[in-house]
């Protein structure tokens, strides 16, 4: 057998007894052992293997019109004014929970009034409203929803529990009103409800009654996400 040169022996002594030196003279390849992990399987006999997904829970999210606007000229008569924005017609729920919990959106308004030209409050009590129509305020029908990836990629609400038109009382200390919720079991997903597209688009609106004087009117509306119907 071929004796090692002193320079190999030292190669040797320093890996230990589980490495191999394979190579010509002058240039040694070390190998370690035990570094290797497969499955060894023999001809006609498949291997079994596993394969692992670790999936963690996502968050329950929102996206909701940043403002809410509607104009118009006082006629002496009441008028019932939607927002014609079209970015307004709608929200998105994202579902990344996979819970199947439900969710609902709530919505809570302060007082309309206004400094100019003078102090005043719109005289609107029970007189904001959402439904899913930006024709008619009076539309029984709730707002459309779909899959924001397309079909089949969500679990698309089921909002039976709500009655349109929802009327959003004004107060100075308001309370929410569930304006939409998904039940339990549905809801997964990202979610658009309503949008300028749909067949039934969020329609926000607000009446204006004949004693309304002119004047620049502001609320502030808060839209709120929770989980659960």
């Amino acid at each position: 057998m071929r004796q090692l040169s002193k320079g190999s022996k030292r190669v040797a002594r320093l890996l230990g007894a589980g490495a191999v030196l394979i190579g010509g003279i002058g240039a040694p390849v070390v190998l370690a052992a035990g570094t290797a992990s497969a499955a060894a399987c023999a001809p006609g006999t498949p291997c079994i293997i596993t394969g692992t997904a670790t999936l963690t829970s996502g968050t329950l999210t929102m996206v909701a019109p940043d403002s809410l606007s509607w104009a118009t000229t006082l006629t002496g008569l009441t008028q019932d004014l939607v927002d014609t924005v079209p970015a307004d017609q709608g929200f998105t729920v994202n579902d990344a929970t996979g819970s199947a919990t439900g969710w609902n959106v709530s919505v809570e308004a302060t007082t309309f009034s206004s400094t100019v030209p003078t102090t005043a409050a719109l005289p609107n009590a029970g007189t904001f409203s959402t439904n899913g129509s930006v024709t008619s305020a009076t539309a029984a029908t709730a707002p459309t929803a779909a899959c924001t990836s397309g079909p089949a990629t969500c679990t698309l609400p089921v909002d039976t529990a709500v009655t349109y038109p929802v009327a959003l009382t004004t107060a100075a200390a308001p309370t929410p009103t569930v304006i939409y919720e998904a039940a339990t079991g549905s809801g997964l997903g990202s979610i658009d409800i309503g949008g300028a597209a749909a067949a039934d688009p969020v329609g926000w609106w607000l009446a204006i009654r004949p004693d309304a004087a002119p004047g620049a009117y502001t609320s502030t509306v808060t839209i709120a996400l929770a989980s659960g119907p």
